[in-house]
């Protein structure tokens, strides 16, 4: 589902939407670094369903606070 070389994050968020139409908004941040903003329900979804691919996660669901992912993507998915 993911690769980490060479994709938008237009494709990232395309994709997600297909499969979390929840999700608002997919920023890169850095290396494999991205936020994913979405409502609770389809973060801890998504969460649930892709820890696999995922080095490092920081969920963020503050009360005035913006909902995401910020997920750091494993190196190489193809294994999973």
């Amino acid at each position: 589902m993911f690769e980490t070389d060479a994709i938008s994050n237009e494709d990232i968020l395309k994709d997600l939407k297909e499969h979390y139409p929840g999700v608002v908004e997919v920023l890169y941040e850095d290396g494999s670094t991205y936020c994913v903003y979405a409502d609770d329900d389809t973060l801890w979804k998504m969460y649930d369903e892709l820890a696999s691919f995922f080095q490092t996660v920081e969920f963020n669901a503050g009360d005035q606070e913006r909902r995401y992912l910020r997920v750091v993507l494993k190196k190489r998915t193809d294994h999973i």
